[in-house]
């Protein structure tokens, strides 16, 4: 059975360096040229009414646009074994410590999502600001303890401060390796400091795809990104409509930003069966890629369809952001 798994933002940097000697006590430093290369990976999966993954799907299948404008695409069939790092990012503040219970069989379910693959693990909690309970570890004995280590925190639940934090871990990880966030949390963020444009941008640069469970969802937690794209549409629409969904419902709009999933949990035994789920999504996607056709500065919305009516469910990332194709120092 072939198996696919998150996308991956690419963006290459290729350094080269001159230095003239002028003499022997000095010389001249000659000025950097980066050349960046933007691949933009639409991670993608596909889903009968059973829930089942549609397998044997070929690039051809597949209609992707950004910006509204139909790119040519690729798709990477070589990811059956890919190594994953995974953040454990869990809410302790405000109302969170009555969840607790719910996690004994976390450290389980979190081996499970990891897969037979090579994996890496790491532990934050947060409040008002996150704080790593566990570094990326191989051992799922440490992953247990920083688990269940978690404390009761203050009033607050920077969600989005929270999230920037695990981006930043990640960038650090095995450039092989997929970028994997699970969030536990409520729905609405509450102290984040960050800018949420700023997040927007680190999120949408990054090649992290982000999984939601949320224990204390509200209502309306739908929202649409879609917007009319065209030479006339307002470039900052796409951006206003992201940053309203933030703050409707943070854990639910960062997930569908980088093609993850927004579920919810009532119980210990709901939350084991939908890290089951996600598991199953995680190994079983196909990663579609493509070199954009306008690659202007700023964030960009995606749409994936099937070319052809299939009664199946298609789930892949709705935006990135784009940075200047070169620069020079």
């Amino acid at each position: 059975m072939r198996r696919s798994v998150p996308f991956r933002l690419a963006q290459c940097f290729f350094l080269s360096f001159l230095a003239i000697a002028l003499g022997p006590a000095r010389a001249q430093q000659v000025p950097t040229l980066r050349a960046r290369t933007n691949l933009v990976l639409v991670p993608t999966l596909v889903e009968s009414k059973a829930g089942e993954p549609v397998f044997n799907l070929t690039a051809k299948d597949f209609a992707v646009t950004d910006n509204g404008v139909e790119q040519k695409i690729r798709l990477d069939t070589e990811t059956y074994a890919q190594p994953i790092s995974i953040v454990v990012l869990v809410q302790v503040g405000r109302s969170a410590v009555r969840e607790f219970y719910k996690y004994q069989g976390l450290p389980t379910m979190v081996e499970a999502l990891a897969g037979a693959t090579e994996h890496r693990v790491a532990v934050v909690e947060f409040d008002s600001r996150p704080r790593m309970l566990q570094d990326f570890t191989s051992d799922p004995r440490a992953v247990e303890h920083g688990i269940y280590s978690i404390q009761p925190g203050d009033d607050g639940a920077a969600i989005l401060d929270s999230v920037w934090y695990a981006v930043d871990m990640l960038q650090d990880e095995p450039e092989q390796n997929q970028r994997v966030i699970v969030l536990l949390s409520e729905t609405r963020d509450k102290g984040s400091r960050t800018p949420m444009t700023e997040v927007l941008r680190k999120i949408g640069q990054s090649d992290v795809v982000v999984y939601s469970l949320a224990f204390s969802p509200g209502r309306g937690d739908l929202f649409d990104f879609s917007a009319p794209i065209g030479n006339s549409a307002d470039l900052l629409a796409p951006v206003r409509m992201a940053i309203a969904a933030l703050r409707k419902n943070a854990a639910a709009a960062i997930p569908r930003m980088t093609g993850g999933q927004y579920l919810r949990f009532n119980s210990g035994k709901q939350l084991d069966s939908q890290i089951g789920m996600l598991a199953n999504q995680v190994h079983n996607r196909y990663i579609l890629s493509f070199q954009p056709s306008d690659d202007k500065p700023g964030m960009h919305l995606l749409s994936v369809k099937l070319r052809q009516p299939l009664e199946a469910r298609v789930l892949a990332r709705t935006s990135y952001w784009a940075t200047s194709p070169a620069a020079v120092e």
